[in-house]
């Protein structure tokens, strides 16, 4: 499916490409910040002309300073700002007037250190806007541009020029990052501290990096985000040109708020973010060092057309670890075919273990590492190389990397498979790593990081479902009106929003009110024994958890007798709030399975789908699926596959499958009641009663909690 590329943001090149820069906080100072800055500003390679301001000082590391921006000559048309919180706005409306077009403030003390931080920082970003300026930061570490030796950071060190674009929301990491690049010798295209992102945000770096000829991937540390609708809306579509992967930081449980219904407390913070950047075809790195490994593969090499694997080695044990990695990942450590053996023992003789993993046995020689992973990538059994190498004495770490990189470029264009290498050890394998990197092979420690790696890439090879969102059918308006008639209040119960449904097609099992015995014995009859009794009470979402709920009544007799019991027990428990009376309900045939489908409004996300294990223990369970509404067909069978109850009612270990294409309407019409509805903050149906297949599903419970 074709995803069309955002427009490049035209007015974010001065900061990329500028052609001339002011520097306003230049110090002549040693160890202060304006300093090094301007150290790196002037750098080694860089050919962009450079104006350090200062109110005092002639001159600075042999550049003329000026006193005052509008003293600036030209060219000039980005401003790094590095000088205490409190005049920055003057600085931007400064720089306004002088007609430039982009600023960088590198400042610290706007929203991040409070409301009167934060008052600053909407000072500031109006004084840019004022002047049609645009604005990175502030609270940022700056921008460098690896392959023109631009750096507009206090950053001590400058990469290898290379194919990553790195964006940060938080500077420390990226410096640390960056140094770690620098020690490994892996190449960056463009590193960005995002800062606070008073203006320019994520969004439009993505945009503007999907177009640059520099970068094959967008590697992001992400702690937050303000849209996360429109991040993921560019994200997707980038994502499918170029490779996207994040790490996300800081999204807990912990995190997740206190919520009323089920549906939102089983959709944490951490959860809600994995689903939606999964939803968006974005690679998930889980730890800070697999950011990079994750990237480094799809920058360095194609993504495998399919998932088997050859692992060729020259020791058992590592390369027992390695398949065991493949196959976690789920990924296929395929078996040799006879031809493929044929080949490689009358290339290489019968000693070595021609099974897969390939083991060339200690003492493989170069000309071995490059014969077999000759035959190997030859092989159609296979869709990708993973190289492993141990070090001893007979081992050329060096010569290994030149010989797999010749076997790699080897391959015929156009049909090429990725070859990813495990270089175990450290000491004696540096040099080794350094070759891998220069030939453009990307180089683990450890095979379990190799074996992500490459399932990510697999992974980002899929194609991505795109969401669809039809038009809402009729019974949504009269849902929303009947909603708007029913006054403020903080939530609905099942006797509310049952009539509002009525028209939606749901499935929900024959109800009636009561508010008398008699009137309860009487609907029993009218409706067909067996019959539940629920209590009906104000703001009682969870009817169980004070005995309002009974079950099996099967006479008239037994009905008036509950329906006393029940007023008594609740009213017992509620004094201040009391019972409004019953809802009798046919009581459903036992099912399959119980499941839940509701949805809760993120704060960053908005509408966020579930599906999961239903009943009275569901957070217990923990058995669920997310995904932003709206969603598509394929998502829906895709979040009910997820799920232990999805498997069992697939028909695991001899069961009977489920209806599950109800379940799947039911997906889709509870996601058109999310975007379409949104004064409901939380939804759910639980428990839905699941059947066999082609026998349908039925609600059995419901509730809502509406927006302040």
């Amino acid at each position: 499916m074709a995803f069309e590329l955002p427009a490049p943001p035209p007015d974010l090149k001065p900061f990329f490409a500028p052609q001339g820069v002011v520097l306003i906080g230049a110090s002549a100072t040693p160890g202060k910040l304006g300093h090094g800055v301007l150290q790196n500003l002037i750098g080694r390679d860089n050919r962009v002309p450079v104006y350090p301001v200062h109110p005092t000082h002639p001159t600075i590391l042999g550049l003329p300073c000026y006193a005052e921006v509008t003293a600036v000559p030209d060219p000039v048309d980005l401003a790094v700002i590095l000088i205490p919180a409190p005049a920055v706005a003057a600085a931007v409306e400064a720089c306004g007037r002088r007609g430039i077009r982009a600023v960088m403030v590198l400042s610290s003390g706007f929203a991040e250190s409070g409301p009167e931080g934060a008052a600053r920082q909407a000072e500031l970003v109006a004084a840019a806007r004022r002047y049609g300026m645009r604005l990175l930061g502030p609270n940022g570490v700056g921008l460098l541009a690896a392959h023109t030796g631009f750096n507009a950071t206090f950053i001590g060190r400058m990469p290898p020029a290379g194919r990553i674009a790195l964006l940060s929301q938080s500077g420390a990491v990226g410096g640390a990052l960056i140094d770690w690049a620098c020690g490994q010798g892996v190449g960056l295209s463009y590193f960005v501290g995002v800062g606070n992102r008073g203006d320019v945000d994520e969004a439009e770096l993505l945009a503007y990096l999907a177009h640059d000829r520099h970068t094959a991937v967008i590697a992001v540390y992400l702690e937050g985000l303000t849209d996360g609708r429109r991040f993921l809306e560019v994200a997707r579509a980038v994502g499918r040109h170029k490779p996207i992967v994040v790490f996300k930081a800081g999204a807990t449980e912990a995190g997740a708020r206190a919520v009323a219904s089920h549906t939102a407390s089983l959709a944490g913070s951490e959860a809600v973010y994995r689903a939606a950047l999964r939803q968006a075809g974005l690679l998930q790195a889980d730890t800070v060092a697999a950011l990079f490994g994750i990237a480094l593969g799809l920058a360095y090499q194609p993504a495998p057309g399919g998932p088997r694997v050859a692992i060729l080695t020259n020791a058992g044990g590592p390369g027992a670890i390695a398949t065991d990695a493949v196959a976690r990942c789920g990924l296929a450590p395929a078996p040799p075919t006879a031809a493929t053996v044929g080949a490689l023992r009358q290339a290489l003789g019968a000693a070595p273990q021609w099974i897969n993993p390939f083991d060339l046995l200690g003492a493989a020689s170069t000309c071995e590492y490059e014969t077999a992973a000759r035959l190997l990538l030859a092989a159609p059994e296979y869709d990708a190389l993973l190289a492993v190498l141990v070090p001893n004495t007979a081992n050329d770490p060096v010569g290994v990397a030149d010989g797999l990189a010749r076997a790699a470029a080897a391959q015929p264009a156009g049909r090429r498979k990725p070859v990813y290498v495990c270089y175990m050890g450290d000491v004696s394998l540096r040099a080794g790593r350094r070759r891998l990197q220069r030939r453009r092979l990307p180089a683990y420690a450890f095979p379990e990081e190799m074996a992500a790696a490459l399932a990510a890439a697999y992974t980002w090879a899929q194609p991505v479902p795109e969401p669809m969102a039809a038009p809402p059918p009729a019974w949504i308006a009269d849902f929303a009106r009947g909603l708007a008639e029913l006054g403020d209040r903080p939530t609905l119960t099942e006797a509310e929003l049952y009539p509002l449904l009525g028209d939606g097609g749901f499935p929900i099992a024959a109800w009636a009110r009561a508010a008398s015995a008699a009137e309860a014995a009487a609907q029993a009859e009218r409706l067909g024994f067996p019959v539940v009794l629920k209590v009906m009470a104000p703001g009682l979402l969870h009817k169980s958890d004070v005995g309002g709920v009974m079950t099996g009544l099967t006479t008239a007799a037994a009905v008036a007798a509950a329906y006393e019991t029940l007023l008594t027990r609740v009213a017992a428990a509620r004094p201040e709030r009391p019972p409004l009376g019953v809802l009798v309900q046919k009581m459903a045939p036992s099912p399959l399975a119980e499941v839940i489908v509701g949805f809760h409004r993120d704060p960053v996300f908005g509408p966020v789908l579930l599906f999961g294990g239903g009943g009275v223990f569901v957070e217990a369970y923990g058995d669920r699926s997310l995904r932003l509404a709206p969603i598509a067909e394929a998502e829906a069978h895709a979040m009910i596959a997820e799920t232990v109850v999805g498997r069992l009612l697939a028909g695991a270990r001899g069961r009977p499958p489920g209806d599950i294409e109800a379940l799947v309407a039911l997906l889709r019409h509870v996601s058109t009641l999310a975007v379409a509805v949104p004064t409901l903050c939380e939804f759910e149906f639980n428990p839905i009663f699941v059947y066999p297949m082609g026998q349908g599903i039925t609600i059995v419970d419901a509730r809502a909690i509406l927006a302040s």
